[in-house]
């Protein structure tokens, strides 16, 4: 199976996490004007790191999703679970065309090319090529994982043509903002409730990428009267997970600098976005770790259906929202 990461027809875009489903349609995505817009929180336990535990009950849920959003029988744009994705760059025979590629791949798949699971789905973007190889920017993530989310789309009467990956989402949105610098190594953090992104790109490209988990019992952020998240564990268990995210955060910093540029670049840019209830308090203490620039994704002309600015938490949605034309 291939995974087709580009799409023409408008449709209904869902990113569905371990604890959110969120939909954004779009009336037109130059300029980008906001049709509608939607949210279902979901218990703990429906899925887990990107695994559908309860099939039974996150059906009924996203039935009621639909019905509500009034999107019965629209094609859907998704995003593949985070804690699936694999970016990688490989090198192929410069004799090959470029449609002979993904058929190479897979005959390469578990003797050359190992990826940390069997039977994967797949889309590739040539990076480059020289006199005798073409370096190749591999994007895969288990072919039943993303299956189990189609048959479960097209079971609640959704048509399923679009699979992205949120960094891609993220970094498109970003880019047609025109915030986006090519030359700068610029590290995307996507700080959600359970979890962490952290992706890295230059000229235009993804490079890196890592799935962090916050070991965290996630039902213990708790709604205040203003519809706002309180965290009502432990605050030692919140600040030690927050600082160990930090640390790993920074020896990706490390990692990408040394081993993957062998000290020659390093990363010049933050871009934070994501849900995170404490995302004001997790872009100061990246300013206080790091002397380079921490973006946010911030347009006074991205508004929702009222008008109102479009929150930050529908921001990946849109993003996905905008491979329409591509």
């Amino acid at each position: 199976m291939v995974l087709r990461l580009f799409g023409k027809k408008r449709c209904a875009n869902i990113v569905i996490k371990d604890h959110v489903i969120r939909f954004v349609e779009v009336r037109s995505s130059s300029p980008l004007s906001v049709r509608l817009q939607g949210e279902r929180e979901l218990p703990p336990g429906i899925i887990h790191e990107g695994n559908i535990i309860d099939k039974e009950s996150f059906i009924m849920i996203l039935e009621e999703c639909v019905e509500e959003w009034k999107v019965k029988g629209q094609d859907v744009r998704f995003i593949v679970p985070d804690s699936f994705v694999v970016i990688r760059t490989v090198d192929v025979p410069n004799d090959l065309n470029d449609d002979e590629i993904k058929g190479y791949l897979y005959l390469e798949l578990g003797t050359s090319i190992h990826l940390p699971f069997e039977d994967p789905v797949f889309d590739i973007f040539v990076l480059g090529t020289t006199e005798n190889k073409k370096n190749v920017l591999l994007f895969a993530a288990p072919e039943q994982i993303v299956l189990d989310y189609v048959e479960v789309l097209e079971e609640v009467k959704l048509k399923p043509i679009v699979a992205d990956i949120a960094p891609l989402s993220i970094y498109r949105l970003y880019t047609n903002l025109d915030q986006a610098n090519p030359k700068d190594h610029l590290m995307i953090i996507q700080f959600d409730l359970p979890m962490v992104n952290v992706s890295i790109f230059h000229d235009d490209t993804p490079v890196f990428h890592r799935h962090l988990v916050i070991d965290l019992n996630y039902s213990l952020w708790k709604k205040n009267y203003n519809g706002e998240f309180e965290w009502k564990g432990e605050q030692a268990d919140l600040m030690g997970q927050m600082e160990d995210t930090y640390t790993e955060i920074d020896r990706i910093m490390n990692f990408y600098r040394f081993s993957m540029q062998q000290g020659n670049q390093e990363v010049t840019r933050i871009l934070l976005t994501g849900d995170h209830p404490q995302f004001d308090d997790i872009k100061k203490r990246l300013i206080e770790l790091y002397e380079i620039p921490i973006d946010t994704i911030q347009d006074a002309t991205l508004v929702d259906s009222n008008g109102e600015e479009l929150q930050r938490k529908f921001h990946l949605a849109l993003g996905l929202a905008m491979k329409e034309g591509q």
